[in-house]
């Protein structure tokens, strides 16, 4: 839009002023004599009235007052206080045109993204000491925005684009807490079992689909309530699946070194 809309709009003054001066029966005194007046505001400029033929439309009226309006300047008729739409935006006597310049900004930013905190319990630590094994990082998200101002002024920010650019990788703690406890299972000899089986090694793994202390194989392993891989978890949470599986089949699970229990 033109930025300097009064000049351009002196020139309906003009006109209006002409009208006046015109000599009656003159053909160009008949013309005017059908002309309307209408108010203009243009952005923020103060209002000017000007003179135009009846019926016109309003984006007509500006282009001919020399004011530029792009496709995003809004172009509105307030007739008798009230806007008017469609075809009754054609111009009559005491219209008031309004034209409101429209900018939008396309802005792209960065944002982080909570890293988060994974706590792990485990009975290698004293119940309720906590210990950091990964600091963890933020992630980095990517946000394109349109923010739309009207005359300069900001009316609204919407969001059109978000994109994560850099995972966020969570800190891990270690929570210590109280062995698990299995009732009929706990005065049993599991280290024994667990030397037989894995040698003591609760990262152990066996080619056949055998895993950690105990060597479970992930189907039973699921069965007592485990998750992901035996060898990922500790050798705490390891021996209590162990005592679980004891209480619902004995020793049966490990035929070999079951009779070190």
């Amino acid at each position: 839009m033109s930025t300097t809309p009064v000049r351009s709009l002196s020139a309906g003054l003009a006109a209006v002023a002409l009208t006046l001066t015109l000599v009656p029966g003159s053909a160009a005194a008949e013309d005017y004599r059908e002309a309307v007046a209408v108010r203009v505001k243009v952005a923020d400029q103060p209002p000017v009235d000007v003179a135009t033929v009846p019926q016109t439309w309003p984006g007509q009226l500006l282009e001919e007052q020399g004011v530029d309006v792009d496709g995003n300047d809004l172009v509105d008729v307030v007739r008798d206080g009230r806007e008017v739409s469609g075809k009754g935006k054609r111009l009559r006597q005491g219209d008031v045109v309004r034209l409101t310049e429209v900018v939008k900004e396309r802005k792209t930013k960065r944002t982080k993204v909570r890293r988060g905190v994974v706590e792990v319990p485990t009975t290698e630590l004293k119940p309720g000491k906590r210990k950091v094994v990964r600091t963890g990082r933020p992630g980095v998200r990517k946000v394109v925005a349109v923010k739309t101002l009207h005359n300069g002024e900001p009316v609204k920010y919407r969001v059109v684009k978000r994109k994560l650019v850099r995972e966020p990788r969570p800190r891990r703690v270690l929570v210590g807490r109280k062995p698990y406890s299995v009732a009929g299972a706990d005065g049993l000899n599991w280290g024994a079992l667990a030397n037989c089986e894995s040698g003591g090694n609760p990262r152990a793994v066996n080619p056949a689909g055998y895993y950690g202390l105990y060597q479970f194989d992930l189907g039973t392993w699921r069965s007592v309530g485990g998750s992901g891989l035996p060898t990922a978890a500790s050798a705490g949470e390891q021996t209590y699946r162990a005592k679980l599986l004891y209480k619902q089949r004995g020793r049966s699970p490990w035929p070999t070194c079951g009779r070190l229990l």
